[in-house]
C-alpha cells in the first residue's frame, strides 16, 4: 500500500484522498477489487485518526468500519445496530436502494464537536449559512459518514436517516425526494419523524410556501436553509413521499426515473400522468407551483 501515500494530501486539518486517481490506479492492478477497497479505507481511518487525539480506535463488522472514541459497549451496540438497519432499509426500498460499492461503510465519530465541523468544513463553499448538523453521508468520492458524539438513542435514527441517503446515492434523484425517502425510512424504521400536520403547523406551511420557495424546495436549496424553511422542507417531503408512494411499483417507477435537473417533473408526468404541481396543490390549494427549473440557481445538484 506505499502507493497509496501519493494520493493522499492533508487539507482544513485531516487526510483528503484523490479519489479519483486512486479508482484509476485500483482500475489498472490485476487484483480482487472489494479486497483492495477495503484495505485502502482501512489505512485511510488510520490517517485520519493520526490527525486526531489519542483515544481513537477502530472498530469493524461485517459491512462497517468504524473510527470511534466511545466505550466498547457504544460501539458493540452501534455496529451492530447499522448491520440491521442495512438490512431492513435495503428490504424496505427494495428496488431502489442497493449496497453493490466496493468497500466498507466508514463512519468517523467525533468526539468533539469542533473536530466534527472541522472535518465537514472541507466539503461545504467557503461563503454562505448553512444549518446545523447531527450527522451527515458525505457523497464525495469514498462515500462515508460523520457524527458527532451523541447518545444511541439519538444516533440511531440519525444514522437511519444518513444510510438511506447512502443505498440511494447510486439515483441521480432530486433533494427532495431524496430527503423524503430518508425522512420516510427513518420513520418507518425508528418512529422518530410521526407524519403529522396540525393547525399550528399547517399555519407555518401556509405562511412560508409561496411560488419562489416552492422553486427552492424543487431545486434543493431550501434544506439548506438556516431559519423555519429547513424544517418545513423536510415536512414537506416527508408528506410528498407518503403521498407518492402509495402504490409501491409506481413509486419505484418514479424514483428510478426522476433526475435532479427537473426536480422529478417529467419522471412525474410519465408515471403519474402529472406535474408534481399537482402534489402541492394538494397541500395548499391553487397557487403557481410547478417545478421551474430555468429559474434555479442550485447550492447542490440535488443528490
Amino acid at each position: 500500500m506505499e502507493w497509496l501515500s501519493k494520493y493522499l494530501a492533508k487539507e482544513s486539518g485531516f487526510v483528503r484522498p484523490d479519489w479519483e486517481s486512486i479508482s484509476s490506479h485500483i482500475d489498472s492492478l490485476d487484483l480482487e477489487k472489494q479486497s483492495i477497497w477495503c484495505d485502502i479505507s482501512e489505512e485511510w481511518v488510520k490517517r485520519i485518526a493520526e490527525d486526531l487525539p489519542e483515544g481513537y480506535r477502530i472498530a469493524q463488522s461485517e459491512n462497517f468500519i468504524l473510527l470511534t472514541k466511545e466505550s466498547e459497549k457504544y460501539v458493540s451496540l452501534f455496529i451492530k445496530y447499522l448491520e440491521r438497519t442495512r438490512v431492513r432499509i435495503l428490504r424496505t426500498l427494495e428496488g431502489i436502494a442497493r449496497d453493490d460499492g466496493y468497500g466498507k461503510h466508514v463512519v468517523l465519530i467525533f468526539d468533539e464537536i469542533d473536530h466534527y465541523y472541522s472535518y465537514l468544513s472541507y466539503y461545504y463553499p467557503e461563503e454562505g449559512e448553512f444549518g446545523l448538523s447531527s450527522g451527515v453521508y458525505i457523497n464525495n468520492g469514498y462515500g462515508h459518514y460523520a457524527f458527532p458524539h451523541q447518545e444511541l438513542s439519538i444516533a440511531e435514527p440519525i444514522a437511519v436517516h444518513e444510510m438511506t441517503h447512502a443505498l440511494i446515492s447510486h439515483l441521480p434523484i432530486p433533494g427532495w425526494l431524496n430527503e423524503g425517502i430518508a425522512v420516510s425510512v427513518e420513520n418507518e424504521i425508528t418512529g422518530s419523524r410521526p407524519l403529522r400536520m396540525d393547525d399550528e403547523m399547517y399555519a407555518k406551511h401556509m405562511a412560508f410556501w409561496g411560488s419562489e420557495e416552492i422553486q427552492e424546495f424543487w431545486s434543493g436549496d431550501s434544506f439548506y436553509r438556516v431559519d423555519d424553511g429547513q424544517e418545513l422542507s423536510y415536512d414537506l417531503a416527508q408528506f410528498s413521499v407518503h403521498l407518492l408512494s402509495g402504490e409501491y411499483e409506481d413509486f419505484k417507477a418514479f424514483v428510478n426515473k426522476a433526475h435532479y435537473s427537473d426536480g422529478g417533473e417529467a419522471a412525474a408526468n410519465e408515471v403519474y400522468e402529472g406535474s408534481l404541481g399537482n402534489l402541492i396543490l394538494q397541500f395548499f390549494g391553487e397557487g403557481d407551483w410547478e417545478p421551474r427549473p430555468e429559474q434555479w440557481t442550485k447550492k447542490s445538484d440535488g443528490r
